[in-house]
Order: C-alpha cells, then sequence, then structure tokens
C-alpha cells in the first residue's frame, strides 16, 4: 500500500504533497506528468531523465512535474556515471501525475575544520559491499550561502575517504549506512592545513549550518603579521614614506551571515592597525583601515542569480607628517614652510617652520560602494573557481580635508593639494577568482571597475590579488599586491605591495 503523500519527512524539502503544492506546472488535455520527490534543493540534487525504449523523452529535475504523453517510461535517477544510475520503470495516465515512490538514499557531506568553519576541501565516496566508486565531493563555503551537493544513491554502506585513497584506506576515512528515503547529513571535519580527516559522521540536521530565516552564523579571527612593504603614490602619504620599510600589524576580521528569502546575506567587517619603520625616519602609521562589506545574492540557480551589495572603507586613526624628529640612528628632519592649495589652485592656509603637518582626519578618506545586477558563477572545480557580477553601481569618495603632496621633496614652500569628494556612476563588472595549488597555496584574485556615464576616461579599476603559503594551522607567508586607478581622487596610480609573515587565531 503506498505511502500517504502528506507523511512527515526528515528532509529539507518537505513532504511530497507540499512539494506537489508547490509545483505550478500546467499538465494540458492528453497528457499526464512524472513527479520526483526532492529530499532537499532539486538543482542541488542530480537531474532525471525519462526514456521510452532507447530514446530519451524528457528531462527535469526531482521536485517539479515532467509532463509526458500517457504510456510506460524508464525513469533515470542517481549520482555516478550513467551506468550507476538506477532506473525505475512508471506508467503516466492523462491528466494525472504519477509520484514515483522513494526508494533512494540522500547523503549531505558537510565539510568542516575544528572550528565548524566551512572548508573546500575535496572527498571521494565508495560503496562498500562492491567497492564501486562513485565520484569526488568537496566542501563549499556554506555560510557564504554556497549550496551543498546532494548524492542520490542505493541504500547501503558508504565509505568517505580522502581523495587518492583507496577502498582499503585505515585512516582518513568515514563510513555511513544510507537508509530508504531517509537523508543522512555528514560532518566531515578536516585539518585546513593538511587536509587529513580529523572525525566525522552523521549528525542530525539542526547540527550542521542550515540556512533557515533568522538564522546566524558568524567567525571571529584575530591577528598580526610581520612585513616587507613597498608605496607608490597613496594618497595621504608622504614621500618620505615611499619605498621600503619594515612594520608591525594586528587585525581583526569578523563575519555575520544571516538568512534571508531562502539566501544568506553576509556581512563581513575587517579591521587593521599597524606601524613601520623606515631608515632614517621615526615611528609612523603604516595600516589604519576599517572595511565593512554587505553581499547578498539570490540564487536563481547554482551558477545565476542577482545580487545586491554595498561597502565602506575609512581610516580610524589620524595621519601625520612630521618634519622636525631625531631619529635614534642620529638622522634628524628640519621644520618646513607649507603651502595648501585647492583642487583648482587657490590658496587655503600657508605656514611657515611647520614641525608636524596632519594629512588626513580620522575618518579623512572614506570610499563607499553600492552595486546591483547580476551575479555569475562561469566556473567551479576542486582546485578552483570563478564568479562574475555584472550590473550598475556608484562610487563615492569623501575626502573630509584629505592632502595630497603636489610638489617635489626640495620644493619650498612644500606643496599639498586638498583632495575633494566625488562620486560616479555606471556600470560596474567584478572578477573574483580563488585558485587551490595543492593544500599549501591558495591565490585569491579581485578585480573590481566602474565606467562612469559621463566621462569614459574617468574609469575606476581596482585589482587585488592574494598569493598564501601556508605554513602552519596559526602561520601563513602572503603576498599582497593592490592596484587603484581613479582620476576622481588622484591622476597617479596607486600601488601597495606587501610579503607578510601572518599569525591568525579564530576564536568563534
Amino acid at each position: 500500500m503506498p505511502e500517504p503523500l502528506s507523511r512527515p519527512r526528515d528532509w529539507a524539502a518537505g513532504t511530497v504533497q507540499a512539494q506537489l503544492d508547490r509545483d505550478t506546472t500546467f499538465v494540458p488535455f492528453g497528457k499526464g506528468a512524472l513527479f520526483v520527490p526532492s529530499m532537499t534543493n532539486p538543482l542541488d540534487e542530480p537531474p532525471v531523465s525519462v526514456w521510452h525504449g532507447g530514446d530519451k523523452v524528457g528531462e527535469g529535475t526531482t521536485g517539479k512535474r515532467i509532463v509526458l504523453l500517457p504510456g510506460t517510461y524508464t525513469v533515470h535517477i542517481g549520482s555516478g556515471t550513467e551506468e550507476q544510475r538506477f532506473r525505475t520503470q512508471v506508467s503516466v495516465r492523462e491528466l494525472f501525475t504519477t509520484v514515483l515512490p522513494v526508494t533512494w538514499s540522500g547523503i549531505a557531506v558537510h565539510v568542516v575544520d575544528e572550528q565548524l568553519s566551512s572548508v573546500r576541501q575535496s572527498y571521494e565516496i565508495i560503496r562498500v559491499d562492491n567497492r564501486e566508486y562513485y565520484g569526488i565531493g568537496f566542501g563549499s563555503n556554506e555560510q557564504a550561502g554556497e549550496p551543498v551537493t546532494t548524492w542520490v544513491l542505493r541504500p547501503g554502506l558508504y565509505k568517505i575517504v580522502r581523495v587518492g585513497e583507496s577502498y582499503r584506506a585505515r585512516r582518513d576515512f568515514v563510513t555511513v549506512r544510507l537508509l530508504p528515503a531517509h537523508l543522512s547529513h555528514v560532518l566531515l571535519v578536516v585539518s585546513a592545513d593538511t587536509g587529513e580527516f580529523k572525525g566525522g559522521g552523521e549528525v542530525p540536521g539542526d547540527e550542521v549550518f542550515q540556512p533557515h530565516a533568522g538564522a546566524l552564523w558568524s567567525v571571529l579571527v584575530l591577528g598580526g603579521d610581520l612585513s616587507l612593504n613597498a608605496r607608490q603614490n597613496v594618497p595621504g602619504s608622504t614621500d618620505a614614506a615611499l619605498g621600503k620599510a619594515y612594520a608591525a600589524r594586528a587585525f581583526t576580521d569578523g563575519r555575520v551571515s544571516a538568512e534571508i528569502f531562502g539566501n544568506p546575506l553576509v556581512l563581513q567587517l575587517q579591521i587593521e592597525e599597524g606601524q613601520y619603520k623606515a631608515p632614517g625616519q621615526p615611528l609612523q602609521k603604516s595600516q589604519d583601515r576599517m572595511d565593512l562589506d554587505v553581499l547578498y545574492v539570490y540564487r536563481l540557480t547554482p551558477w545565476l542569480g542577482p545580487y545586491l551589495r554595498g561597502s565602506g572603507e575609512t581610516n580610524l586613526l589620524p595621519s601625520y607628517r612630521t618634519f622636525n624628529y631625531a631619529s635614534s640612528d642620529g638622522s634628524t628632519g628640519t621644520p618646513r614652510n607649507v603651502r595648501i592649495e585647492s583642487a583648482t589652485g587657490d590658496l587655503v592656509r600657508e605656514a611657515t617652520n611647520v614641525n608636524r603637518l596632519r594629512l588626513s582626519k580620522s575618518f579623512g578618506f572614506t570610499s563607499v560602494k553600492e552595486g546591483l545586477g547580476l551575479n555569475v558563477r562561469v566556473f567551479k572545480a576542486i582546485f578552483g573557481e570563478t564568479s562574475v557580477r555584472l550590473g550598475f553601481g556608484a562610487r563615492h569618495r569623501i575626502t573630509n580635508g584629505l592632502l595630497e603632496q603636489a610638489s617635489p621633496e626640495y620644493a619650498d614652500p612644500l606643496r599639498y593639494t586638498l583632495v575633494p569628494s566625488s562620486s560616479q556612476y555606471g556600470l560596474e563588472a567584478t572578477v573574483v577568482a580563488v585558485a587551490r595549488i595543492t593544500r599549501w597555496v591558495l591565490i585569491n584574485v579581485e578585480a573590481d571597475s566602474l565606467l562612469p556615464s559621463d566621462e569614459l576616461e574617468n574609469a575606476v579599476l581596482e585589482l587585488e590579488g592574494t598569493l598564501a603559503i601556508k605554513l602552519t594551522s596559526y602561520v601563513s607567508l602572503n603576498y599582497v599586491a593592490r592596484f587603484l586607478r581613479d582620476r576622481s581622487l588622484s591622476k597617479d596610480d596607486r600601488l601597495e605591495q606587501d610579503v607578510l609573515l601572518r599569525f591568525s587565531f579564530e576564536l568563534l
């Protein structure tokens, strides 16, 4: 006797009846429909194909009616190769929906580190009784809304192993027994540094990150680093600050994710402060940045959906240039005559024998961005992924008394220009790419551009790239390069390069 369609299930997709009620597919006269229930999001499960004899006559997803002519068909469903997918015969009647009884099992593997943060670590699934290999899976950034693949398999005992390991693996493996019509959530705990399995097994669905309305997830990282820096054309810096220097820095990274309309809103806060000592110069501020980013992507499919984003970046502390100083290495500085002009060259003020000049106030340079458009994931694999965002954007530069040096260092008086505030609107394009070269090397690249609607020669281009070499679980060697071309801010291109020995510890 068939089970009631309204029977409660442990599926994220709900009961079969609830799924039927949500599906609005129209079945016309002269045709019927086939319905294959979904355990999770239909787009995260393998597709369904319908065959008549040796011909494929229909294809669709779970959780949605597939309209067919009345008749007898063979349904192919499941993960793995075409030969591994199981087959079921069904009959379709005119104006009726045939619901395929669920005899298979589902498994979602959630890959995390020991702090329960998502990890993009790969794994393989092998069936135990016949040692059949089903394929490679990998973790996703669940806190940022990336979906977890649902494997659809025959009931039985399966072994999850580290990529490259065989069925006979004696370490780095987890076993799970899949039951008919049951969705199993497996928590796989790995080392983010070595890829070794630390533990794992089936857990209740409420013990893994399951996006739902009102849910919050957060992480907080504290750390610091030592660095060798090079600076060129950086607004708010002086010629004396350019060139090579040694620095120490402390930072805080925090992230909060909240579920809205089935997709997470991600808020990220970064604060970094640092001091540096250049040869023959007193100790000065090298890093001073607070950055707040908000991103929401409504995923229509796993690879496509509209986005809405906003961000703000500013400095927390004022910046100064000291002219009159005595350094421990015996070098000294002398007071200077200073002339400050507006952006149009008009005199704002003059001063003689200046010992110290404030280049920017607290919150002296604030950059605000807004954008909306379409987010496309163009590539995703174990070793890397790429996403592109295209849409309309705005950039606001609020300078609040920011000074930029406008004369050579030998000039007298030394001239500084007040950088004006500005706003730009136009088309924006962002490319975000990640490459994982072995488990020790990670490359991140983000290119962000704005094409203004009024003056195309004032196009804005921002590029940030990071090469990280993991040394231990708390220490990494990083190279960071940042490039900015923004003629509304400066006539010169801005370039920053850092070599960082980074220490970090995750608190939450």
